[in-house]
């Protein structure tokens, strides 16, 4: 399985006999004795000595930054990494909300093989640290950094069961990860509907068929024949029966809608898989 998320102190990286080769400038913000602490209030986060951000000079005015983004983001490449290897840090985050430090100089990676924890009390700034890894939001200060462009990354939220439609079966939630094949699927059958509907007109014939032409060929490059196999694997790894396939997604308690969530998101073969508040 993928890693989850947890606090690292070092951005060096010495498992596995990697050597990091940085593309772009080599930030080291963690370094010169940042590191973890406690709030005032018992709050976990994550601090360091460096306060020199445009961010962290306008927090110290007292202006509220919210909303001005200055995150940046860069990739890394690792020597004799194995194909596959996934690699991904938070490094110096910065974010304000209504004139509240959220994150203050956050420095902490994830990488292929490891099982990892981000542990703090309410309120302390982890679902939003997700949020980040995942891409939904940005920081005000700090970058990410990756080991390639297209790293795959899945996120579980606390508010998961938002995502499930009560009146789909199983199966059609677990084949709903599959958009963009489902979405050529439909425009496959609207295309065979427009050639039936084209009697004579043969400019209206040979649109049709290079449309449909052009879909199978993209349907073909995306394993789309596969993807009811891949929803039956994993419905079966997460416990459920054959017969509950057809089973309204209503049908099933918070614990089994749940491994719904969490199927969905392995479905998605993701590197780094983020679970917020799993159960």
């Amino acid at each position: 399985p993928p890693p989850a998320a947890r606090p690292h102190a070092s951005n060096r990286v010495h498992r596995h006999g990697l050597h990091r080769r940085a593309s772009g400038r080599d930030r080291r913000p963690d370094d010169g004795g940042g590191g973890y602490g406690l709030d005032r209030d018992g709050g976990h986060h994550c601090r360091g000595p460096r306060h020199g951000s445009t961010a962290a000079a306008a927090a110290a005015a007292g202006t509220d930054t919210s909303g001005r983004r200055g995150m940046g983001s860069r990739i890394e490449r690792f020597e004799g990494a194995e194909p596959g290897f996934a690699y991904l840090k938070m490094s110096g985050g910065q974010l304000r909300f209504r004139n509240q430090d959220v994150l203050t100089d956050a420095s902490w990676d994830v990488q292929t093989g490891q099982r990892v924890g981000l542990v703090g009390n309410n309120g302390a700034g982890k679902t939003t640290q997700l949020r980040v890894l995942a891409g939904e939001l940005e920081l005000d200060g700090g970058e990410i950094v990756k080991s390639s462009a297209d790293i795959k990354v899945a996120f579980l939220r606390q508010e998961f069961r938002e995502e499930l439609r009560d009146d789909r079966s199983l199966r059609d939630e677990m084949l709903s990860v599959f958009s963009e094949v489902l979405s050529l699927r439909a425009r496959y059958d609207e295309a065979e509907a427009a050639l039936a509907a084209a009697g004579e007109d043969a400019d209206a014939m040979q649109g049709a068929l290079d449309t449909m032409a052009e879909l199978q060929a993209q349907l073909d490059a995306s394993d789309a024949g596969a993807i009811e196999k891949r929803a039956e694997r994993m419905m079966s790894a997460m416990g459920f029966s054959p017969s509950d396939a057809e089973l309204p997604v209503t049908a099933f308690s918070g614990g089994w809608k749940m491994r719904i969530g969490l199927g969905k998101a392995l479905l998605q073969e993701p590197q780094v898989l983020l679970l917020d508040e799993p159960t």
